[in-house]
């Protein structure tokens, strides 16, 4: 399966978040990305050092990432991506078949925000992306707002009420 190659924009100037799926199983790939297509956009990487340079290009909304890869775990990517300025705020779910307690705190420990069993269903998936993509907007808005980057109170609260809709 390849990579679709996109340019590098800001999530707000895109269409639909962009995903990126990371498993060494193109089978998987291919399940994962019918799970998300049409609601969002998805690029894909078969290994962990793909992962980062595809994120690093294309600065996904969100990574789906398995733990057990050849080359590099999704562990040591993750801590590589949560280490860069540039990738360090995009939310990660571990997608594994690593179901135990300690993989799921290693996983979690490492930078990720969630942790999904295989095999997983669509509804589980795309709720659990729903949700850490609406988080990352409300910390975005949170910061810019400490930040000072809202020159008018209206902007503040017309963002606000976009965020909740």
């Amino acid at each position: 399966m390849q990579t679709i190659q996109l340019r590098k924009f800001p999530v707000e100037e895109r269409e639909k978040p962009l995903i990126l799926v990371v498993d060494d199983q193109v089978t998987v790939i291919r399940i994962m990305t019918n799970m998300l297509q049409p609601e969002f956009t998805v690029c894909v990487a078969t290994d962990g050092g793909r992962a980062i340079e595809v994120a690093k290009n294309q600065l996904p909304d969100l990574i789906l990432m398995d733990n057990l890869m050849p080359s590099m775990t999704g562990v040591e990517a993750c801590k590589i991506l949560k280490s860069d300025p540039e990738t360090e705020k995009i939310p990660i779910i571990f997608i594994t078949s690593m179901d135990d307690k300690h993989n799921e705190q290693v996983g979690l420990n490492a930078g990720a925000v969630d942790y999904i069993p295989k095999p997983p269903s669509a509804e589980r998936v795309r709720a659990r992306v729903r949700v850490h993509l609406a988080n990352n907007r409300q910390l975005a808005f949170i910061e810019d707002l400490a930040a000072g980057e809202f020159s008018m109170l209206d902007d503040a609260k017309r963002m606000a009420r976009n965020l909740l809709d």
